[in-house]
């Protein structure tokens, strides 16, 4: 198998005041064969423009994203949802973008749920990410703004994630080892 070598990522990229992540290990990369990262709002054109510039959002959207059922909150004691927007899935469901190398072919602009998360990350420094990133997609949602608009048509064409917990719960399974690996027939 031939490596893939990532694209240049931009160090000064941040977002909400957060610096990007840059780790690509192992670890880090597990999360892209269960579970790819959200988008937040400003992702939506930066990787459309990145990709397939001149195309038109929307086309370019159905060929490479899904509408996900999103995170579940608590707000004033209320649990709800934020629809998010994910990258694709291969038959497999691992990120479209996730290389047969275990590389990201868009590393340099990945989404904001890929970017600035990593393994290596406390709880607490994730969670304060997250909830920075889903508040800009709530907003996204109350202002009607495109990525409501894409999210609304994917999920309209039946182009929809499994919720992230479904997909967690994927992952955790994968990471046990099966009984044959523990010698128990």
């Amino acid at each position: 198998m031939a490596a893939h070598p990532l694209p240049t990522i931009d160090p000064d990229r941040t977002e909400f005041g957060f610096a990007r992540s840059v780790c690509a290990c192992a670890v880090c990369t597990r999360s892209c064969r269960f579970i790819p990262g959200y988008l937040v709002p400003a992702d939506l054109a930066r990787l459309a423009q990145h990709l397939a510039p001149g195309e038109d959002l929307c086309a370019w959207s159905r060929g490479h994203l899904l509408a996900s059922p999103g995170a579940l909150v608590l707000r004033q004691g209320r649990v709800f949802r934020i629809p998010t927007l994910v990258p694709a899935r291969r038959e497999d469901a691992a990120c479209r973008f996730l290389t047969s190398d275990s590389r990201c072919s868009i590393h340099a602009v990945a989404p904001f749920g890929c970017a600035f998360f990593d393994d290596h990350q406390t709880a607490a420094e994730s969670d304060r990410r997250s909830q920075r990133g889903l508040q800009a997609v709530l907003a996204a949602w109350q202002n009607g703004d495109a990525y409501a608009q894409v999210w609304i048509m994917l999920a309209k064409a039946g182009l929809v994630a499994p919720p992230p917990e479904v997909c967690r719960a994927r992952m955790r399974q994968a990471d046990k080892p099966s009984l044959n690996e523990k010698g128990d027939v």
